[in-house]
């Protein structure tokens, strides 16, 4: 699996022999993942400097185990957006409200549907 991280264009132009094809998928990705960072998650990032939302730590399974790292479902959520964006079409609203619903239990409600980033900062 890919790790989620941020956009960085030069990052992905060091790779010499990098296809065209290859960079855009990774940056649908990142855009993706940015998207995904949005997403008020419960749990709490590992520390203060951490940039993306994921991992977390204070979200349990159903048997009371902590979850570490990310959850399958959040990468199938960033694959099928960055599908979308890579293609550059409109995403299929039934499609992602579906991978949405499988992460349902992850997403803090309580704070509003999306996050800004500065948002994110003030949170704990």
């Amino acid at each position: 699996m890919r790790e989620f991280k941020r956009l960085q264009i030069p990052a992905l132009t060091r790779e010499p022999n990098a296809s065209c094809s290859e960079i855009v998928a990774e940056a649908a990705f990142a855009l993706a993942s940015g998207i995904i960072n949005t997403i008020p998650f419960v749990g709490n990032k590992l520390d203060e400097q951490q940039a993306q939302a994921w991992p977390r730590s204070g979200i349990f399974t159903d048997d009371g185990v902590e979850m570490t790292g990310t959850p399958p479902e959040i990468f199938e959520l960033c694959e099928l957006l960055a599908s979308y964006i890579e293609k550059g079409s409109s995403f299929d609203v039934f499609e992602v409200f579906h991978k949405i619903a499988r992460i349902d239990r992850l997403i803090d409600w309580r704070q509003g549907a999306l996050l800004s980033p500065e948002s994110e900062n003030t949170r704990h």
